[in-house]
């Protein structure tokens, strides 16, 4: 029996009830918190909800309105035909989204163990604190790009360059914090884990996603700089995120932030130049190292980062640990500055000083990248990809 025929047995004949139970009982869980408005509902999406029902649906996807890209929108207008509030459809699509990113969540440790670990994983994740928040209490819609990064990881595991590329597309398609998995695509292309031609799928996702809104009215170009504008509407080096800005005094020159990006990217041309002068073995634990390093990476050291985009390493985390039960302390520190972050926006917390969390980041990335270190001196690897 294949490996795949032998996952989709195992699910259905022993853990589905398990998986199905767990599922219900998370969104026991969520529905408490659906009466709770956070700002950003208030300000942003009720408006964009009333607005897209009010004018057709679907339809409203032509009007040029927020600063999402459309495809967020095309669901949203989905959703509008439905008799329920726009707070508890928005929700309960974020929701969904964290049942799809527990999903793929769940494939990984089971391709690792193919036990009951991988049901595990899947609870672990419902229940993270900082996946509840962000759909249920805060109504943002991150674990849908998540689930497609998920995906994304999950396929290359599996040798499947073309629907990985394809789920990664999906993400930035959704949102531009997709990118933080790039660089680790971008390292599986330079060691041939990923096909040349395979570049040519982001560009043609993208433009398939903004094509429906471009003939129902809203101005093409407008759509292609979605990203650019929004990269211009934040000033401030750190939006509550504990990354290396919160050491910086809040009012700095453009310039200076400006600075800090050619640095960041400088960073990650190095960590480029060093995997790829090393000869190694691309296993399932380095990939999933490299894609948990990569999505810590980048917020820490880039500016104008808002409070959720560690989202997207609190979940890699999990797998991570999984992967290396040895490291849990990995997920327990990233979960909790993410948390911090959260609560700091959410509830008004401002009883530890984001520096705290910032420090405990960057040694949290430094032994990621020191795991990752020793694996690439590992002879056994070094040997296996000389006899190939």
């Amino acid at each position: 029996m294949s490996k795949r025929k032998a996952f989709v047995h195992f699910v259905k004949a022993e853990n589905v009830f398990f998986m199905v139970a767990v599922t219900v009982l998370a969104m026991a869980v969520r529905l408490r918190f659906f009466g709770y408005v956070s700002s950003d509902y208030r300000q942003f999406l009720s408006g964009w909800f009333d607005l897209i029902r009010q004018n057709g649906g679907l339809a409203a996807a032509g009007l040029p309105f927020g600063d999402y890209t459309p495809a967020y929108y095309y669901l949203l207008g989905l959703l509008s035909y439905l008799p329920f509030s726009g707070l508890h459809l928005i929700k309960a699509l974020s929701c969904a989204g964290d049942i799809a990113a527990a999903y793929f969540v769940f494939r990984m440790v089971d391709r690792k163990y193919g036990e009951f670990w991988g049901e595990i994983s899947y609870a672990v994740t419902l229940f993270l604190p900082t996946v509840i928040l962000n759909s249920s209490v805060w109504a943002q819609c991150d674990s849908i790009y998540t689930a497609a990064l998920l995906a994304c990881v999950c396929y290359l595991l599996e040798d499947r360059d073309f629907p990985a590329v394809t789920a990664f597309s999906i993400a930035l398609a959704f949102k531009l914090q997709a990118v933080f998995l790039a660089p680790f695509l971008f390292i599986l292309l330079l060691k041939r884990k990923i096909r040349a031609r395979c570049l040519l799928i982001p560009p043609a996702v993208y433009l398939i996603s903004i094509l429906p809104a471009a003939l129902l009215g809203r101005d093409f170009m407008e759509l292609l700089t979605v990203y650019f504008r929004q990269t211009q509407e934040y000033k401030q080096l750190t939006m509550n995120l504990p990354n290396l800005f919160s050491w910086v005094p809040a009012r700095m020159p453009d310039s200076f932030g400006n600075a800090a990006v050619l640095t960041a990217g400088a960073l990650v041309l190095f960590t480029f130049a060093y995997l790829c002068s090393k000869r190694f073995r691309m296993t399932d634990e380095m990939m999933v190292s490299l894609a948990l390093f990569y999505t810590m990476l980048l917020p820490l050291v880039l500016p104008y980062m808002h409070e959720r985009y560690w989202y997207p390493a609190d979940l890699f985390s999990i797998v991570f640990a999984f992967y290396f039960p040895e490291k849990f302390y990995v997920p327990v520190l990233t979960v909790m500055s993410s948390l911090y972050a959260y609560s700091r926006f959410l509830f008004g917390f401002h009883f530890i000083s984001p520096k705290l969390f910032s420090v405990l980041m960057l040694f949290n990335l430094i032994w990621v990248a020191i795991h990752i270190i020793y694996r690439i001196r590992d002879g056994s690897d070094f040997w296996v990809e000389r006899i190939r």
